[in-house]
């Protein structure tokens, strides 16, 4: 086994058009679960690589602005046998934000198929955070991990398409060293969000992972030995909370490989959020990462820890 190193993120890397109502529009951005979790790593480490599948016509200045950024590409596969994502992103003068898949792009499910493992690149990530996607798509991810030493992290993408089967019945939980959905995904596949009966639920399923629930600007709840802890949002002037929850996981995934300590993964995960929460795209974002904003406010959530239950 070669020399491991660095952190990845599994999933999609999208083409989005951002509308935005009496302000502007953006065409043609980066965007994608997995993209976002990289640039949530990449406020903690400069070793930071992505895992995805996109079609020929992904364009090629995109990818560029990405490799500027820091996130390694190497595994990053253009497939001729499919479109890339295209997103529609549109914002209303209230805030409400609503996203719709192009008609002429693939589907998650379709790229998903395509993607190839990351270890045939060269990689070998010492984390690896599986972003939302289809849960076939998670499924494969897990078994290019299968029998390596990483550690695991997952999140979900929840839609009318996805086949909620995989996490119904337990098995792609198993293997994680965390487990980070948001609250409402958790409503949207079990019923409920209370921390205390889904890690219930996980262990009687055979996982034993760290749990993580991501509850927008009330912060994330993280449970160990049975107690909750709160970990604060620290965002200072919300622009755009698009990626927010992808960005949290990349930074936790970063400080549980770092730490070993889930609330300081979950303070960093906070401070990866933070940064693109406040500006609009995920290249602008990792842009704008400022090593003296990071340790303030990363230290401004450890002072705001509180106990739950």
């Amino acid at each position: 086994m070669g020399e491991m190193h660095g952190l990845l993120t599994i999933g999609e890397l999208t083409v989005d058009d951002v509308v935005v109502e009496d302000d502007c529009a953006d065409w043609k951005q980066a965007g994608g679960g997995a993209l976002y979790s990289a640039v949530g790593a990449l406020v903690w480490s400069n070793d930071v690589a992505l895992n995805s599948v996109v079609g020929t016509d992904f364009p090629d200045g995109l990818l560029s602005s990405l490799d500027a950024s820091g996130i390694c590409l190497d595994a990053v596969y253009k497939s001729p046998h499919a479109l890339s994502i295209g997103l529609w992103l549109l914002y209303e003068s209230d805030g409400t934000r609503r996203q719709f898949e192009k008609k002429r792009g693939a589907t998650f499910a379709d790229l998903d198929r395509l993607r190839a493992s990351p270890y045939t690149a060269g990689l070998n990530p010492l984390g690896v955070h599986i972003a939302p996607q289809s849960s076939q798509g998670q499924v494969l991810a897990l078994e290019h991990l299968a029998g390596r030493d990483v550690v695991r992290t997952m999140d979900l993408l929840i839609e009318p398409s996805i086949d909620k089967t995989p996490y119904l019945d337990g098995c792609v939980f198993r293997e994680l060293d965390a487990f980070l959905p948001s609250a409402q995904e958790v409503r949207d596949v079990w019923g409920h969000s209370d921390i205390h009966a889904l890690s219930n639920w996980l262990s009687e399923h055979g996982s034993n992972a760290t749990l993580a629930i991501k509850r927008g600007s009330d912060g994330v709840d993280v449970l160990i030995g049975g107690t909750v802890t709160n970990v604060p949002s620290v965002v200072d002037k919300l622009v755009d909370p698009t990626g927010a929850g992808d960005a949290f996981c990349g930074g936790f995934l970063a400080g549980l490989v770092a730490t070993g300590d889930p609330i300081e993964a979950a303070i960093r995960g906070s401070v990866s959020a933070s940064f693109v929460c406040e500006t609009r795209g995920a290249v602008a974002a990792a842009v704008r990462i400022d090593p003296e904003i990071v340790e303030r406010r990363a230290s401004k959530a450890r002072r705001l820890l509180r106990k739950v239950s």
